[in-house]
């Protein structure tokens, strides 16, 4: 049997506020060729599906257009699993007509989906809470999956610890994963391949900037020894493609299919693909995207330097943060004129080329707050204008004037 795993999609993120359905759109165009070209049987989404709980209805489309794309038909199975930007409600309530398909959509950690598909396609032939067993017509065997969606505490329902060590809330955490696992596990077949897609962090992931903490302070981080006696471990949640170390079985982040932040600028984005033969063997192949526009860093200290880099065709189609230093802030209109000349270009900082005198420099907290906000815009490459000063200020009292409100209604 032949498994597709990916994960982290987010779709309707922005970067900065620009928009990037139109990557995704081709990211999800390629994963369908992938899966088509390669004679996959099965496809694991790892959560995070969307970025939000309410995404744009945009993002919606291409979500559902590609489940049933990925189906062929009700010939492929496909499982989605809740991650933690992902609304379990939403994933899960298109349930009645995707199980038509082959589909299979968890929302919650321990749900049991019931058994169900097409009588001659991808179907699920038993299932418990927290697992499922599905059958591929493609290539006639079985595949049995335990299903990990977002275990937060909140999404199981439980407190799992008291203490507010955290080395104790850790080992809590985990131990209540690996029970979770073990209970799953004890329904499987003798014979079938047995797979874990799972939303969470393994203590020890290395992490990206685009990545919205799930754990606090380590205490959601599960260890990855809790994964045993399965053949392959699909997780979501890091951006960055991996492996987990010290698993003992396969386990692999799949990676966000997209760069989403500038941390993320030099990593090659991937799918992974996954053969099983029963309980016998496993081989996990990366496959490389190729789509989204790259992101890259520009550090100069020459405005003229970053012109000709802006007109160089080779660097118009992607997005650029940049670092210009010199001895005083851009101005707006040079701002302007660098927007103008990149349209791709997100961000733009400035680094002052002269040497502060530390005896003459105030602390930030004794500046005024106007002062704090000039710096901020100068940071930032902006040269701020009585205006933009005025409405700041205004926007400052209107927000004291609500809080005084809201104190005094409390009261």
């Amino acid at each position: 049997m032949r498994i597709l795993h990916t994960s982290d999609w987010h779709l309707g993120r922005t970067l900065e506020g620009r928009s990037r359905l139109h990557e995704q759109e081709e990211f999800l165009n390629q994963l369908c060729d992938i899966a088509s070209s390669e004679n996959v049987d099965v496809v694991l989404v790892a959560g995070d599906v969307f970025d939000s709980f309410n995404p744009p209805a945009a993002a919606e489309e291409l979500y559902y257009d590609v489940l049933e794309r990925l189906s062929a038909g009700g010939t492929r199975a496909v499982v989605v699993i809740a991650g933690n930007h992902d609304s379990p409600d939403r994933i899960h309530a298109a349930n009645p007509l995707a199980v038509k398909h082959g589909i299979s959509l968890i929302g919650y950690p321990g749900e049991d989906l019931g058994t169900g598909g097409p009588p001659d396609g991808a179907r699920r032939i038993r299932s418990g809470r927290g697992w499922l067993e599905v059958f591929s017509p493609k290539c006639g065997e079985t595949v049995f999956l335990v299903t990990l969606a977002y275990p937060s505490e909140s999404r199981l329902n439980e407190c799992l610890s008291d203490s507010l060590d955290e080395r104790e809330r850790q080992a809590a955490y985990s131990d209540r994963v690996a029970a979770l696992l073990r209970s799953s596990l004890s329904a499987a077949s003798e014979n079938s391949a047995r797979l874990v897609v799972g939303h969470l962090y393994t203590a020890g992931g290395w992490e990206s900037d685009s990545e919205r903490q799930i754990q606090l302070g380590g205490a959601l981080a599960v260890q990855p020894n809790v994964f045993a006696d399965v053949n392959y471990v699909a997780l979501g949640h890091l951006h960055r493609p991996q492996a987990v170390a010290n698993s003992g079985v396969p386990c692999r982040y799949s990676g966000s299919p997209l760069a989403y932040s500038f941390s993320e600028a030099d990593q090659q984005k991937e799918v992974v693909l996954v053969d099983v033969n029963g309980r016998k063997t496993t081989t996990v192949t990366p496959l490389k995207i190729t789509c989204g526009k790259p992101l890259k860093k520009w550090v100069s200290n020459s405005l003229q330097e970053v012109l000709e880099w802006c007109a160089d065709p080779r660097n118009q189609n992607c997005w650029v943060e940049l670092e210009l230093t010199r001895d005083q802030p851009l101005t707006a209109s040079e701002v302007d004129m660098l927007r103008r000349a990149h349209p791709g270009l997100v961000n733009i900082r400035w680094r002052s080329s002269v040497q502060p005198d530390i005896h003459e420099e105030k602390r930030v907290s004794e500046l005024s707050l106007v002062d704090r906000f000039k710096l901020f815009c100068e940071r930032k490459g902006i040269q701020p204008d009585q205006e933009l000063l005025d409405l700041f200020l205004e926007l400052v009292n209107q927000d004291n004037e609500e809080a005084e409100a809201n104190e005094t209604v409390e009261s």
